[in-house]
């Protein structure tokens, strides 16, 4: 009763509405069909909306570590690769053979160490040369380690397992530099984020929450992640100058590789879970940047009130009375509301729990408009 004695003001309508004009005789159509939804609770998961750009966990430029010129090109752009797997072999004629005059001469010095170490034992050399053989076959034996990795250096691996990027920059017979990036390798596996959170809202985050990502592509991806961590520093962002925010890092598995490196994506950090009094979005309409809903009454208990309004029609108020105690009405009902989740808005005020509001025909409606309710939705209860 209390609704409607805040919407007497609307009473003025019902000349547009109940009636035609002023003659005394109703119009004879049916009242509009609506459906309608009992208000109930809803599980509401309040959070961070951020827009950010997604990393992978593991990616690397691929740098040879010696001059030369390509020779041979073993993978092809867009490849997926296991670390150490070549790429590019360089011109390494020079390299290989001293590696090999290298292994001869490590032969020979063995060989005449494992003959003085023999001789010694014998009693047929003196130590001292026997040590001197010894020390050269071990010079020998680090200088091939040396030439081979010299060699090595001549073909450029994979550091990581992952896909390889563009190689196209790279053709036979092109001279590369040491340290020059031809082409990226990427692991899209474990992908993270790097949200710029708001200073006032980076106290309700916490190592472990639930991110929810969606991505802007067309149709939308979406993954699950959580939060593995929080800037001890203000203002210190790996994408922009940004004072009055934190830092925050969440990972995000990628097994279906759906997700890439270098996508912008809608982040939402999950700070929390609650149950509150819901409507769905199809209930509300905006008035004036005010929410409102139809909420639905029997006529029996506006009744009272109509024929208690002196600014009703006395044509008006018998076009009521004749009608069904039981026929429903709908009043306009202004609401407060929280942030829209999953289609539902959580109820502030306005409502209580067990009112009926109208989820269908919302547009073509008037406050005191009767109308007739087709079957009913399940209650607005959910887990």
């Amino acid at each position: 009763m209390t609704s409607v004695r805040r919407l007497r003001p609307f009473l003025a309508l019902l000349g547009l509405v109940a009636l035609g004009g002023c003659g005394s005789k109703p119009p004879a159509r049916e009242p509009l069909s609506v459906q309608v939804e009992r208000i109930g609770e809803a599980s509401f998961s309040p959070g961070i909306d951020v827009v950010s750009r997604l990393d992978s966990t593991s990616s690397v430029a691929m740098r040879p570590e010696a001059d030369g010129r390509v020779v041979k090109i073993l993978a092809t752009q867009g490849q997926r690769l296991k670390a150490g797997q070549k790429i590019l072999v360089l011109d390494n004629v020079q390299e290989t053979a001293t590696l090999n005059a290298s292994k001869a001469e490590a032969l020979k010095d063995r060989l005449n160490a494992e003959r003085y170490v023999f001789l010694n034992n014998q009693g047929a050399v003196s130590t001292k040369d026997r040590d001197y053989y010894i020390t050269q076959a071990i010079k020998s034996r680090d200088q091939v380690t040396a030439n081979r990795a010299t060699l090595h250096y001549k073909f450029v691996t994979s550091p990581i397992d992952g896909k390889i990027g563009d190689l196209d920059t790279v053709k036979l017979g092109d001279y590369v530099k040491q340290g020059q990036a031809i082409a990226g390798i990427v692991d899209n596996s474990l992908l993270w984020t790097l949200m710029d959170v708001p200073a006032t809202q980076s106290s309700s985050v916490k190592l472990g929450q639930r991110v929810q990502l969606v991505s802007q592509s067309n149709p939308p991806v979406k993954g699950i992640g959580k939060v593995v961590f929080i800037s001890p520093y203000f203002g210190v962002s790996g994408t922009q100058n940004s004072p009055n925010t934190v830092l925050v890092k969440a990972t995000f598995l990628n097994p279906t590789g759906a997700l890439k490196t270098g996508m912008y994506v809608r982040n939402r950090i999950i700070t929390g879970s609650k149950r509150q009094l819901s409507v769905p979005v199809q209930a509300v309409m905006m008035q004036a940047q005010q929410p409102f809903v139809y909420k639905v009454f029997p006529l029996s208990v506006l009744l009272p009130k109509i024929k208690a309004s002196t600014e009703m029609l006395a044509a008006q108020k018998a076009m009521f009375e004749s009608l069904p105690p039981t026929t429903p009405i709908v009043v306009q009902t202004l609401v407060s509301l929280g942030t829209l989740d999953h289609n539902r808005f959580p109820v502030i005020s306005g409502l209580a729990s067990g009112d009926q509001v109208v989820v269908s025909n919302t547009a073509l409606l008037r406050s005191f408009m009767p109308v007739k309710v087709a079957a009913a939705s399940s209650t607005g209860t959910s887990n």
